[in-house]
């Protein structure tokens, strides 16, 4: 039998009051589990404070206990910093991070705390479902697909859906370097297994989310992979070093130019005699060239801004 234990959930929101009432309904209609004894933690990442009957609509939603702590200073390190010193001073044995466009299954907590009890680990990394908002926008290609064994061990993890002991990541805090750009999270839990801590997935702690049709476009798809590559080179060279992050990361990037070139001139065929094949040819080989720059420039730790712009409502 498990010793109940303190969590605190935690989810930073900016700009995005809907989402975050939605998210937070989600919360409110776990199943209980007898392990967990939950408090909310909500980080408002806005200029100016919440008003008081957004809050109110909050903890009445929650149906937990709240804390709800104002970071002014706008990015996304920033607002989990705050979240993360704020469910701090709770003193709980678990954090938990949600993302405020996120709805949690209701067996989430239940999921978790199997996994706890199969699978000894200091962080547990749940399944974050995307789904496009249109699946008929001509360039929303992505379905969920889980490409990992439950209780499979990572290397690092996102904020998007993970539960991880206080103690494991006692002292960290995300890198504030990382304002816009995406990717503190990696970076943290990469501090974190780097000293010791075991990660492992649980693709049945379900998480959903809906991707909005500004990030369903062909420019927004192809930045992102920038980004996402850009800030992965960057978390390279910060743990490896210059030398080895240049060493491992050049020929991949060349390597994802020369596939993105070869796969554009394929498009332009397949264009011809199926659409739909030849749009997700060329998206994806967009992608590979805007990866390969994005990594050339990450591990000359030159970072992008894709979070600047709130997406969503």
């Amino acid at each position: 039998m498990l010793k109940p234990q303190k969590l605190a959930i935690a989810v930073c929101t900016r700009s995005r009051e809907n989402m975050l009432l939605r998210c937070v309904e989600s919360l409110g209609q776990l199943i209980p589990h007898q392990y967990f004894e939950i408090t909310i933690v909500v980080c408002d990442n806005n200029n100016q404070p919440m008003a008081a009957e957004l809050l109110t609509s909050v903890q009445a939603a929650a149906q937990h206990p709240v804390e709800y702590v104002h970071e002014a200073k706008a990015g996304i390190p920033f607002a989990r910093n705050a979240a993360l010193q704020t469910a701090r001073s709770l003193t709980p044995n678990w954090i938990a991070f949600v993302d405020d466009d996120e709805v949690l299954d209701p067996n989430w907590l239940v999921e978790m705390a199997e996994a706890i009890q199969n699978w000894p680990a200091e962080i547990y990394h749940g399944w974050t479902q995307s789904t496009p908002e249109d699946l008929d926008a001509p360039w929303a290609f992505h379905r969920p697909k889980n490409k990992r064994a439950s209780g499979a061990v990572m290397a690092t993890a996102g904020t998007d859906n993970v539960l991880f002991s206080t103690k494991a990541v006692d002292g960290l805090m995300f890198d504030e370097a990382l304002r816009f750009s995406g990717g503190e999270d990696l970076d943290f839990f990469y501090r974190a297994t780097d000293r010791g801590a075991k990660i492992v997935w649980v693709p049945t702690a379900i998480a959903r989310e809906s991707t909005p049709l500004s990030r369903l476009s062909f420019q927004y798809q192809v930045r992102r992979a920038y980004s996402v590559a850009n800030v992965q080179a960057y978390i390279s060279r910060k743990r490896l070093g210059a030398r080895r992050a240049i060493t491992k990361t050049t020929p991949k990037a060349f390597g994802r130019l020369l596939g993105g070139i070869a796969g554009t001139l394929g498009s332009s065929f397949m264009l011809l005699v199926n659409q739909h094949r030849g749009r997700q040819m060329l998206l994806s080989s967009a992608k590979k060239v805007a990866s390969s720059i994005g990594l050339l420039r990450g591990v000359n730790m030159k970072l992008g801004n894709i979070y600047q712009k709130i997406d969503g409502s």
